[in-house]
């Protein structure tokens, strides 16, 4: 790692000096409010013959306009994930979160009017009237030009979750019909085997083609919350019977000596202890809404994947090499049977870690404080804290691209770090980064940029979520009683 001098040093030989204490003009919520207001002027869809208030979710800068061609990718980043040519919700989640915090902040209803209207409109207007999936995740968007699904760079007719939806219950607010069939589209079109409940991350978008072999616990997590939801609407026994198919699908799927669940059914010896985790968040996020046994049976498979994460090795401690991204399912040492020769560091977390697919120390970290919020487990919250103590000292390496989401994931632990302990090093240093990424990635544009190399704005990078951290973080400075109605979505 690089010290914080140095890398200050480069920033001020580029004309943008950062003081290591706190920032006493820096206005985060100027910050993130500038950044609403550029986009609600020039950031939605006023092309092709239908215009729209959908946010874009790429724009080049200064100019604030969807690029006729794709601006540079930043390292790693696939040409076929990126949404260029139009908007994608999924990955702008945190701009729309950022909308409906800056309302409650202010008391000014138009950021939440503007989030409202564009969410409605998407719901109603970018779903496949054959399958009722979304023109959003990891490789869809919505094409401001076309009016149409993004059929650029490959084609690509595949549906998959980026992240989470936690806007669900305001969707079922502006769109009701829409997100049942939705949630019916999940289970007809996405899951392969109605009776065993095999499925893949991708599903065709455009007609029924679901696959399998892709099964990625954090996935079924997510299409569990989203059914759970439409259950305690409408109690409906299709619905039902998808959350009990892919629940038992996860009760078979474990290791019988660990308990362990492989990341996917094609490597049973691995596991992703994230993606593990993040399944037992939604399994109890989404187990109030369904009938008592099944809420038991939920709640039963969440604490065996707490107590196998927790038995896995990982090193937080000072000199420890962080959280294990991947370990084999018979033993839950460090491992990947899929990577020959790899190094054991390679199946370890970094605290500065900056690429597509890349996990954090803090990222693993902000999943723990989630499940220490749903359980009241000490051990997640004691993981989550000697994190969060990775991030006093150290910094990133400035000769690295790097993205608004390593910014983004470190002041929300911090931030999460100072309202668990009160311990003033945490806020301290959540001030010090925020500054830093504030003159990194909005330099002379209200808007932020896609990387510390680029010179345009694209979320697929978490631009989005670090503008909602930098909310937080002002609320907890600024007004500290004040509860933002925010969920941390990045797992």
């Amino acid at each position: 790692m690089k010290n914080w001098s140095s890398f200050a040093l480069l920033l001020a030989c580029s004309g943008s000096l950062i003081s290591t204490s706190r920032a006493q003009n820096s206005d985060y919520l100027a910050t993130v409010r500038g950044y609403a207001e550029a986009m609600i002027e020039r950031g939605r869809d006023d092309y092709g013959a239908q215009k729209s208030p959908l946010f874009a979710s790429t724009l080049s800068l200064p100019e604030m306009r969807v690029p006729l061609a794709s601006p540079p990718a930043a390292t790693g980043i696939r040409a076929h994930d990126r949404t260029v040519s139009g908007g994608n919700p999924m990955h702008d989640q945190n701009f729309y979160q950022s909308l409906y915090a800056l309302s409650q902040i202010t008391g000014d209803p138009k950021y939440a009017r503007e989030a409202d209207a564009a969410l409605s409109w998407f719901w109603k207007n970018c779903q496949s009237p054959q399958t009722g999936l979304m023109a959003w995740g990891e490789h869809l968007g919505w094409d401001f030009h076309r009016e149409a699904r993004i059929t650029q760079p490959k084609n690509d007719d595949t549906h998959e979750f980026y992240r989470p939806w936690v806007l669900g219950a305001k969707s079922y607010e502006l769109a009701p019909r829409e997100v049942l069939k939705f949630a019916q589209g999940l289970w007809r079109h996405q899951i392969y085997d109605a009776k065993t409940g095999a499925f893949s991350r991708h599903a065709k978008w455009s007609a029924h083609g679901p696959e399998k072999d892709y099964e990625f616990p954090r996935h079924a997590g997510f299409y569990i919350e989203v059914w759970a939801l439409e259950y305690r609407r409408s109690q409906r026994a299709e619905i039902q019977e998808a959350v009990e198919t892919m629940l038992a699908y996860y009760e078979r799927a474990r290791n019988e000596k660990t308990g362990a669940i492989p990341g996917e059914s094609k490597t049973p010896e691995l596991v992703w202890p994230s993606s593990n985790l993040s399944l037992a968040i939604s399994l109890e996020n989404a187990a109030p809404a369904m009938p008592t046994p099944i809420t038991a049976r939920m709640r039963a498979l969440a604490k065996s994947a707490d107590e196998v994460f927790l038995k896995i090795p990982h090193e937080l401690g000072e000199g420890g090499r962080g959280f294990v991204k991947s370990a084999l399912a018979s033993t839950l040492e460090p491992g990947d049977p899929t990577a020959r020769g790899a190094s054991k560091n390679g199946f370890f977390s970094r605290t500065w870690a900056s690429g597509y697919g890349d996990q954090t120390d803090a990222n693993f970290a902000l999943q723990c404080l989630l499940r220490f919020e749903q359980t009241r487990d000490e051990r997640f919250k004691n993981l989550a804290l000697e994190a969060a103590r990775r991030y006093l000292n150290s910094a990133p390496d400035p000769s690295q691209e790097l993205f608004p989401e390593v910014f983004a994931d470190a002041i929300s632990l911090l931030t999460r770090a100072h309202k668990l302990t009160g311990e003033a090093a945490f806020l301290t240093r959540a001030d010090e980064l925020a500054s830093q990424s504030v003159a990194l990635f909005w330099r002379d544009s209200p808007l932020p940029r896609a990387s510390s190399r680029l010179e345009h704005y694209e979320t697929i990078t978490r631009a989005d979520s670090l503008g909602l951290a930098l909310l937080e973080l002002w609320t907890l400075q600024n007004k500290p009683a004040l509860k933002l109605e925010t969920v941390w979505c990045d797992r």
